[in-house]
């Protein structure tokens, strides 16, 4: 009875092992599911987190994870997943952990790694933590999409983990990216679209200055304050990253947080890429602002500090730019904690002017000028032609302008400028019908004698009617002279390698003729500008661009304004889709096309059309793509 009784409870005891391990098994299947977060085209797996110590000894919390990539395309998890962290009803912010000392490699280095379709890499994200005890609740969603997924983590469960020590280093970073965009910078910004109590403010420029500290991990900071404002109190305080990838050779900073005034700033709300723009030395911050019924879109526009902006319209130029710009770098001044305010080391800042001959009038006696007078028509055609199709207007000499008005100018003044250190002319092109109706150009002298449009605009009549009632019949004017002009230019056979930035596997071969003179190509831009001088402030330019797909090139297209869809053109043998758009202050119009399995072109017209007969046309339709 004893060994039965024995033998039944080693079964009872087999019987309960066995259900154990089931149920044990069953657990851990279903901790990994919860585990396992699928995101559209991606896939999330959560294998654990630590706490670490940040650069600035904070206590971080560490998350690892799987991103698996079930797209058809190359992507990134920095591009594919917005992730935000709560402890405490709070966002956490983004952490900086190190893990090499040498390379200055932090924990979230993979993140920017491009993962190729139905790939797997082990990435890590970094948050500094509130505290060691509250619970921390993680969501990612795509970026592109609605889904999302969560886990919660109880930070008082985690193992410590030792982070790499860095010793702060002094001066120049040693990393010419960095040192691009590390310091202090001075530009405009303005609101458009405003709502509400933002309705007097709309197209109004106003002064910005700001600081830009980013890391050797490429996470920092951007702190931007405008004459309201204060460096101590600003109207934005942004956490940025820095990647190398871009249109050109500055690569792109996005916002990964902050605040813009009252408003919180997210991942990806700012998208900065200086390649884009068609100034040296010039970023475009822009966004939307949206607090209830108070909306607008701005755009911030900044340069470093010291840089002079006399190669923009003087429409762009900052409002304070002459009176207090200028003189502060004349006199090698630092970028003071307030718009308008000296600077804290300084003592005169006004810059010393050379007393020799300044002339403030007409004193040479051989001046030309004569009485200026045009009809009506041809003042207000004459102004959009300068502000809407002539793209090189601001390289226009006093002879130029006056062979296409067909008469010399009325002079006004000529005098001397100690800002600028220049001579500067002033006249006038008149309506005969209303001398009330002018239009008023400055010409600065650039060289020995020759005077060249510098600023402009109009008096009497309204630049917008204008615009709106002969823009179309300038342009017809404008291309029936550049096909006259083209038919009979002498042409040169041109060829140029389009590379993708880190792929030289995909580049792109073109071939084609561009007149002999007039035109030239800027390596670093891509761009094949419609100047002798590939730098031409305000050129006309094709642009060129590499991807794997035609995907690639909608990155931005959220941000894309008057979007529409044109003709598709068919360019050496290859149907292109074309579009147009504004974007960044530009108006494009784009031709894409997949030309093989893992390149797609990009062509992107700038201030020109592909007007039959003009020369965008003839370059264009000679293209041959290898």
């Amino acid at each position: 009875m004893k060994h039965r009784t024995t033998n039944i409870l080693c079964l009872l005891l087999a019987f309960l092992m066995i259900f154990s391990l089931a149920a044990c098994g069953k657990s851990k299947g279903k901790e990994a599911d919860n585990n396992l977060m699928k995101l559209g085209d991606y896939e999330l797996l959560y294998k654990g987190a630590s706490i670490m110590e940040d650069s600035d000894g904070n206590d971080a919390i560490v998350l690892t994870l799987d991103f698996t990539n079930n797209s058809k395309e190359t992507a990134s998890y920095l591009w594919s997943v917005s992730e935000t962290l709560i402890q405490d009803g709070e966002d956490l912010e983004v952490a900086v952990v190190f893990t090499d000392d040498d390379s200055f490699e932090t924990v979230i280095g993979s993140q920017f790694e491009d993962v190729e379709p139905g790939d797997t890499l082990e990435i890590k994200t970094a948050f500094v933590l509130k505290n060691t005890t509250s619970k921390v609740e993680a969501t990612f969603e795509e970026i592109f999409g609605t889904k999302n997924g969560k886990i919660t983590i109880d930070p008082s469960t985690l193992s410590r983990e030792e982070a790499a020590e860095i010793e702060p280093s002094e001066g120049s970073s040693d990393d010419e990216l960095l040192d691009w965009w590390n310091g202090s910078w001075y530009g405009v910004w303005k609101m458009t679209g405003c709502s509400d109590s933002y309705s007097d403010f709309a197209n109004i420029w106003m002064d910005i200055c700001g600081v830009i500290d980013i890391g050797a991990d490429y996470q920092g900071t951007v702190t931007l304050w405008d004459e309201d404002y204060t460096e101590d109190d600003p109207m934005v305080t942004a956490a940025v990253s820095l990647n190398e990838a871009g249109t050109g050779e500055h690569g792109t900073m996005m916002s990964e947080g902050g605040w813009f005034t009252d408003v919180e700033l997210e991942h990806a709300d700012w998208i900065v890429d200086p390649g884009l723009l068609d100034y040296d030395d010039m970023i475009c911050i822009d966004g939307d602002y949206e607090n209830g019924d108070d909306e607008f879109h701005y755009e911030i526009y900044l340069r470093p500090w010291g840089t002079t902006w006399d190669d923009v319209d003087s429409d762009m130029q900052p409002a304070s730019y002459s009176d207090w710009y200028l003189p502060l770098i004349e006199a090698g001044k630092a970028l003071p904690s307030s718009i308008g305010e000296a600077s804290a080391d300084d003592g005169n800042t006004a810059a010393a002017s050379d007393p020799g001959d300044k002339p403030t009038g007409n004193t040479s006696g051989n001046v030309p000028g004569g009485d200026g007078l045009v009809s009506e028509e041809e003042v207000q055609k004459g102004y959009v032609w300068m502000n809407e199709v002539n793209n090189t207007i601001f390289d226009t000499t006093y002879e130029e302008l006056a062979a296409y008005f067909g008469v010399d100018g009325k002079f006004v003044k000529e005098e001397y400028s100690d800002h600028m250190k220049a001579n500067y002319r002033y006249y006038k092109w008149i309506s005969k019908e209303d001398s009330s109706h002018f239009i008023y150009v400055n010409f600065k002298e650039e060289d020995s004698g020759v005077y060249k449009v510098s600023a402009y605009n109009t008096s009497g009549f309204s630049g917008n009617e204008a615009i709106a009632n002969y823009l179309d019949a300038v342009k017809a004017e404008e291309a029936e002279r550049n096909k006259s002009a083209s038919a009979n230019a002498a042409m040169k056979d041109f060829s140029i390698v389009v590379e993708p930035y880190s792929h030289p596997e995909q580049a792109v071969k073109i071939t084609t003729k561009i007149p002999e003179s007039g035109w030239s190509y800027d390596e670093s831009g891509k761009k094949l500008v419609e100047s002798d001088d590939p730098g031409q402030f305000g050129a006309a330019f094709m642009r060129f661009d590499v991807r794997e797909n035609i995907e690639k090139f909608d990155y931005y297209k959220d941000k894309f304004e008057n979007y529409k869809d044109l003709d598709d053109k068919v360019i050496g043998g290859i149907t292109f889709h074309a579009r147009s758009y504004k974007n960044i202050g530009y108006d494009w119009i784009e031709y894409i096309a997949q030309i093989d399995d893992n390149r797609a072109l990009s062509i992107g017209l700038v201030k020109m059309e592909c007007i039959e007969g003009t020369m965008p046309d003839i370059i264009i339709s000679n293209m041959q793509i290898q």
